[in-house]
């Protein structure tokens, strides 16, 4: 009976030491950090910041396009949201998937509806043809693509560059708007301007 009531103090006493052992170890490692050092931390100019987001906006109950990126910062005096590692993804009327923007760094102004993006983006559709640009601009109310910029369109039969595009999101109808240079595979690779 003795040795049944040592077994048992013993592990009474190793319980008690794992739990001292852990709250310690969490009072050491505890990283306070009140609401106000976190707002201290944010630029001036910054009201929310957030990490990983993923945010869809809908029309109607139908979702008309999701964003999601690493992280966004938003000034509620500029109304522009700052966003980086960005995937936007577009949806169809039905809310069927209608193609997708990558690009590393973005800017979201609400006012007016406009997603500015920049650093190698790249817009697919669901035909896979590919469209490469440095930097563009997509209007929301338009559903319209526009860039300034040299652009490559890669598709299954044709290879184009250009400089300034207009792109429909919707049907993904585009035009190349100067210096347009055409490659069609398997005529011997020939350009045509």
């Amino acid at each position: 009976m003795a040795r049944k009531l040592n077994v048992r103090n013993f592990l009474v006493f190793l319980m008690f030491s794992l739990a001292c052992g852990l709250a310690v170890t969490v009072a050491v490692n505890f990283r306070g950090g009140g609401p106000e050092e976190v707002l201290d931390s944010l630029p001036s100019n910054i009201d929310l910041a957030l990490k990983k987001i993923n945010y869809t906006e809908t029309r109607d109950g139908v979702r008309r396009w999701t964003l999601v990126a690493d992280s966004a910062a938003h000034s509620v005096r500029q109304g522009v949201t700052s966003i980086e590692n960005v995937e936007l993804t577009f949806f169809d009327e039905k809310g069927e998937e209608n193609g997708t923007l990558k690009a590393n760094l973005g800017q979201i102004n609400h006012e007016v509806g406009l997603v500015e993006v920049e650093g190698e983006v790249v817009v697919t559709n669901p035909r896979g043809d590919a469209f490469y640009t440095e930097r563009l601009a997509y209007r929301n109310d338009e559903n319209m693509i526009s860039a300034v910029d040299r652009v490559r369109v890669v598709g299954k039969e044709l290879q184009v560059t250009g400089r300034g595009m207009r792109l429909n999101v919707e049907d993904y109808t585009y035009e190349l708007l100067a210096e347009v240079t055409a490659l069609i595979p398997g005529e011997s690779d020939v350009r045509r301007r």
